[in-house]
């Protein structure tokens, strides 16, 4: 069956497989990722440490069930989340200052220094991945996706930009 012609699906001949996005970033998506997950465990990470880093460096001091909403994960997770990484000072909490009944969580010294290896390792990593690109290609690639993300994250009713939602997000998972 040919599936109907929109503005973004060219006509496809009956029998053959259409181009597709979804499929295509999915494959990169799960490639790149499990390569990620090789990077980081190289440094005593997974990519749901390397998450919680990237989102304390740039929103300092929230709190853990407001880093846990961002994230998306159940707040008992959240806690054995920061637990893990707190118990090998990489982050620290310390009271909140506008909420005396809550921690406010920021990354130490040695979680930035392991941060920066981190994105070290994801820059090398997005190099490798892009090399078959020019600059200008993949500047395009760039905002193309982010197009979609930002897309998809108003879809969701989410800010998530520059997160990575590669934990569970229950207990379930």
């Amino acid at each position: 069956m040919t599936p109907p012609r929109t503005a973004h699906h060219p006509p496809v001949a009956v029998g053959e497989i259409p181009p597709s996005v979804a499929f295509l970033l999915s494959r990169l998506g799960f490639e790149v990722g499990r390569e990620l997950g090789h990077a980081l465990a190289g440094l005593g990470l997974e990519v749901r440490h390397f998450g919680l880093l990237r989102l304390l460096a740039d929103r300092k001091g929230h709190s853990q069930r407001a880093l846990g909403a961002m994230l998306r994960i159940t707040p008992n997770r959240m806690v054995a989340l920061i637990d893990d990484l707190e118990s090998r000072g990489l982050i620290e909490r310390r009271p909140h200052p506008a909420d005396r009944r809550a921690y406010a969580v920021t990354l130490t010294g040695a979680g930035s220094a392991l941060l920066d290896q981190a994105l070290q390792a994801a820059l090398d990593l997005e190099v490798r991945t892009c090399r078959p690109l020019e600059a200008e290609e993949r500047e395009q690639l760039l905002g193309l996706l982010r197009k979609l993300a930002e897309a998809k994250d108003a879809l969701n009713n989410e800010a998530l930009a520059g997160i990575h939602p590669g934990m569970p997000a229950s207990d379930e998972d």
